[in-house]
């Protein structure tokens, strides 16, 4: 599905005629590395701001990202509104109001050691996302990004051996290199089919079955939404699998190409506020 060259652009027209056309949800699902962080892979306060008037609107922001659950939940607390969180991939689902872990699914240990071996077998770095914090066995170019991109929680870096295969909720892969990731793609995905390239330097995978589809599925379950009645907000290739499941999947300007050719719009760039401005005139039109 291409999107509708009506729906395009990051100007306020374009933006109140993509608004108009949506019409009144009753949600919307962000991404965050790409979509609402800029950059620096922080979250502006000015998109905090706008997060809160959408929520103050009747519009549940949902936040369904990679990050660990408590960098995630962060963004909300400081938005001061309620709402549910997708965290690890979909490995965690939480209500960020209470805290309660609605859905949590660790991957299987067998899994798990395949997945650490064919990392070491071709030299990756490699993160495992325990509940609250990250651990990889390299102080690398990848442990930095994700510090800034768990809002300033570090990696720990020590023996991934030792950590307790229950505890491990998602395996990312990395590669400062992406045409080495480009090469390894097809034997990767052989051996993981559900493995998913989220940004050209990183590939990421939960256990089989698992994801932020069915992590949405979960929180329109349990919360009696129709789906058609939310927006969903990504960038990256683990985004093309949740977004379709929505009434309005749109891309950032930014997004990989996979993600744009199932997005029914495509608004401005994450360095640039574009989900700020596009809830800006979102407001406008239904405010």
């Amino acid at each position: 599905m291409k999107p509708d060259t009506s729906f395009v652009g990051s100007d306020r027209d374009s933006l109140i005629r993509l608004a108009r056309a949506m019409g009144r949800v009753d949600a919307m699902a962000f991404d965050v590395d790409g979509t609402l962080a800029d950059a620096s892979s922080y979250v502006p306060k000015s998109t905090i701001s706008a997060l809160a008037r959408l929520a103050n609107a009747g519009v549940q922001p949902v936040i369904i990202t990679g990050r660990v659950y408590p960098a995630a939940a962060k963004i909300l607390h400081e938005a001061h509104c309620p709402g549910i969180v997708v965290a690890s991939n979909g490995a965690v689902v939480g209500d960020c109001e209470t805290d309660e872990i609605l859905y949590q699914h660790p991957m299987d240990p067998q899994f798990s050691r395949g997945l650490i071996d064919l990392g070491r077998k071709h030299d990756l770095s490699i993160t495992l996302f325990l509940f609250d914090s990250m651990v990889s066995d390299r102080d690398d170019f990848s442990a930095r990004f994700l510090k800034d991109a768990n809002e300033g929680l570090a990696v720990r870096i020590e023996d991934i051996d030792q950590i307790d295969p229950d505890l491990i909720l998602k395996i990312m892969y990395a590669h400062p290199n992406a045409e080495v990731l480009d090469q390894l793609t097809p034997e990767l995905h052989e051996a993981f089919p559900d493995l998913q390239r989220s940004l050209n330097n990183y590939f990421e995978i939960v256990s089989p079955g698992e994801g932020k589809k069915k992590a949405l599925h979960i929180v329109a379950d349990k919360l009696g939404w129709d789906l058609q009645r939310v927006a969903g907000f990504g960038d990256g290739g683990n985004d093309v699998h949740w977004m379709p499941e929505t009434g309005w999947p749109i891309a950032m300007d930014n997004a990989r190409d996979e993600v744009k050719a199932i997005a029914r719009g495509v608004i401005g760039h994450h360095n640039h506020g574009g989900v700020e401005n596009f809830i800006d005139a979102y407001l406008h039109v239904h405010g």
